[in-house]
């Protein structure tokens, strides 16, 4: 084949180098878009859980899971610690919100590219 020719069809579409990077931004959203759904049902979750024990009496016997175990835990120290993961989790989330945002600008800015891409391969 002619150098020349290999040249001019790698040239060709620059549509496709865009079209490579907006399938990866839809894959990184699609599994940030999972996490942060994942993560507010454990805050959810652990908001219910807190909600139902907060007003037991504090010697009531309560148990955590710790791997496959049930470990008995003070009342005082088990409503501490979904207090801690409750933080921990909406940080998380408002991490992720972040990264969201900023791969939903990218796209956007990724589909005036394309656009562009697409009017000048027209002509137009």
């Amino acid at each position: 084949g002619h150098p020349r020719t290999a040249m001019a069809a790698r040239d060709e579409d620059p549509r496709l180098e865009l079209f490579k990077k907006r399938d990866k931004l839809n894959a990184q959203l699609l599994q940030v878009n999972s996490q942060v759904k994942m993560k507010q049902r454990a805050a959810r979750s652990t908001e219910l859980t807190i909600a139902e024990v907060k007003d037991l009496p504090p010697n009531t016997n309560t148990y955590r899971t710790v791997g496959r175990m049930f470990l008995a835990s003070p009342l005082p120290q088990v409503l501490k610690d979904l207090g801690t993961f409750l933080e921990e989790t909406k940080t998380e989330i408002s991490q992720m919100e972040s990264k969201q945002n900023y791969l939903v600008k990218q796209a956007k800015s990724l589909a005036e590219e394309l656009k562009q891409a697409e009017s000048e391969s027209t002509g137009g």
